[in-house]
């Protein structure tokens, strides 16, 4: 190559020593499972994928999903109890001993029905290791996907063989592209690194760059990656961003996917405290919109793992509600028939 560069660090920065594993034990069964799926189809095959994945995770988090539900519905069955403390203290809660008093039997009655009031925090808490590991391996399928990775190599040697031959046009281009990722004057760009590049540019730019190369091999592997990437029409490595195109489904439908799970493990609330009865519906106006928001500065492929995963949940959530709701019905029977025999 007649000109050379550093690739700026920005673009191969590490996903740091907490994400950086979970993402890596992510992109093994990622891989695993493209593979699979790409066997069978090459088409959509990365967003067939990311749906495998997300059920297989939410699979996996069932026995979480069931204690949740559990302490839901024992929450409802104590709330009674919960209420005769907080009436019997009711107005005296300026005194530091009588708050430490209702709270002392506001945990005794937790521990007799062994509810645990962090329950609902544990999906939570897992997920978040896995979206942002998820979050790195969208940003960077090439890295953790093995066939992705021979593709990008493929279509990566073609430019870099085309500018090192002097073609004016891709060479200009190429200045165009180090100029706008900041990259420097200084070490020649490898295949690796050019990987990176073609990861970080514009679509457009992408296939410009292949149009220049003008190899049918360089286009079939370019137009094979296009395939991969693609679901529903959309690129899943590209940030969602907020426009007004198709990309905006994703944003809607996390939103709302994320409003229907909250509503529906908050419907069998009865408690009957207004600052609960307050903060809750806070939080299904809050939470949908926040991901909703989020949703748009991520991968189109984070945002189907969102919206698969609240799917599967309301699911989850649908058929335990209803065990739950026959076994409570069952317990209140027991309870009926036993008084009638006395």
């Amino acid at each position: 190559m007649t000109q050379t560069y550093f690739l700026a660090s920005r673009l191969m920065r590490e996903p740091g020593v907490i994400v950086g594993p979970i993402a890596k034990v992510l992109g093994i069964l990622i891989n695993i499972l493209f593979n699979i799926v790409y066997n069978i189809t090459d088409t959509n095959s990365l967003g067939i994928t990311i749906i495998l994945f997300t059920v297989f995770v939410r699979l996996l988090m069932i026995p979480i999903a069931y204690n949740q539900q559990k302490s839901m519905f024992i929450m409802r069955k104590i709330q009674p109890e919960i209420q005769k403390i907080q009436d019997k203290y009711k107005g005296m809660l300026n005194d530091p001993e009588i708050q430490r008093k209702m709270s002392m039997e506001t945990q005794r009655v937790y521990r007799e029905h062994n509810y645990n009031m962090f329950s609902g925090c544990l999906p939570l808490i897992i997920q978040m290791p896995i979206f942002f590991g998820l979050y790195y391996i969208m940003q960077h399928p090439f890295v953790y996907i093995g066939t992705i990775n021979n593709i990008y190599s493929a279509v990566s040697d073609g430019i870099i063989n085309c500018i090192g031959s002097g073609n004016k046009e891709a060479l200009e281009l190429f200045n165009t592209v180090c100029t706008t990722l900041g990259i420097d004057k200084g070490t020649e760009v490898d295949t690796n690194l050019f990987n990176y590049i073609l990861n970080a540019i514009d679509a457009s730019q992408v296939k410009q760059f292949v149009s220049l190369v003008g190899d049918q091999s360089v286009t079939q592997m370019y137009n094979e990656k296009t395939v991969i990437e693609s679901f529903l029409g959309l690129n899943l490595t590209e940030t969602v961003g907020f426009a007004f195109n198709r990309k905006l489904i994703l944003p809607i439908l996390s939103g709302f996917t994320t409003w229907l799970s909250s509503w529906l493990m908050s419907r069998k609330n009865t408690s009957t405290d207004p600052n609960m009865q307050s903060q809750q519906k806070v939080m299904n106006i809050t939470m949908p919109l926040i991901m909703a928001w989020f949703t748009t500065s991520v991968p189109a492929g984070l945002g189907v793992y969102w919206i698969t995963g609240n799917v599967v949940m309301v699911i989850q959530q649908l058929i335990l509600t209803k065990h739950f709701e026959a076994k409570e019905a069952a317990e209140s029977n027991t309870k009926t028939d036993k008084k009638n025999t006395k």
